[in-house]
């Protein structure tokens, strides 16, 4: 009974504020934008105009059920990355895969070469940091935005945290998996390359954003292979850590 009345507490608080955020504006038009197409889901602005009285009300009035969804969700994500911590720890001291610096130092130059294939449209640049699942994935979205002549630009590319959710060590090392959850900021806008025309987004605002990354063991070390962009209370709590090599 109390799982259920938790559970309907955690839906009322999402309704409560995806509704806040689009009331917000928060939400951009442009889907292709960033890397993976996101366009700053999940993110936040950091120099939106004013949008009228009727805005700021319902940010008064439903910003106690933010602070409550900020604050489980801020809760849940500290104890998954301890949990993944003391796990990561125990698997290095058998497989230096697993040393947490260099996973920490993979993730942060994947994550700007990752940025920077998208916005120079050559998926070349970050080929030995995804996955050929990605590489695929990504080179087609990027094509199009070639024969479009459109071109998403980033600039001010921002880390300003990365923290492991989710660790998945198997007896094969092929299947090892971790997810990190990703908070960054950057300017994100998309222009015409024939005419220099703004399609999209603020050449002066800087927005922030949080992902979920999914890196798989490739044979030459970590690799991204999924980015999800819609970061949900439902995705924290569906991670769990596990180690068959341990057990």
């Amino acid at each position: 009974m109390n799982f259920k009345i938790k559970t309907h507490h955690y839906i009322l608080a999402a309704l409560i504020v995806c509704g806040t955020l689009f009331l917000l504006g928060v939400f951009p038009e442009e889907a292709m934008a960033r890397a993976g197409g996101g366009g700053g889901f999940g993110g936040f602005s950091s120099s939106r105009g004013g949008g009228g009285g009727r805005f700021s009300i319902w940010g008064i009035l439903l910003a106690p059920f933010f602070m409550m969804y900020s604050g489980i969700t801020t809760t849940m994500l500290v104890k998954k990355n301890k949990q993944c911590k003391g796990l990561i720890e125990q698997l290095a001291a058998h497989d230096a895969s697993w040393d947490m610096s260099n996973i920490k130092s993979r993730v942060e130059v994947a994550f700007f070469k990752v940025q920077q294939a998208w916005m120079e449209r050559d998926q070349e640049v970050a080929r030995d940091y995804i996955s050929e699942r990605l590489y695929l994935k990504h080179k087609t979205q990027t094509d199009m935005m070639i024969s479009q002549n459109r071109q998403n630009i980033l600039e001010g590319i921002n880390l300003e945290e990365a923290k492991i959710v989710e660790v998945a060590d198997y007896k094969d090392d092929s299947r090892d998996r971790f997810w990190a959850h990703i908070k960054g900021r950057m300017v994100d806008y998309t222009i015409d390359t024939t005419s220099g025309e703004l399609i999209s987004g603020k050449k002066e605002t800087s927005e922030g954003f949080v992902e979920l990354w999914k890196f798989i063991r490739g044979p030459e070390g970590w690799v991204l292979d999924e980015i999800d962009q819609t970061v949900t209370m439902s995705d924290m709590k569906g991670f769990h850590s596990f180690s068959e090599e341990l057990a």
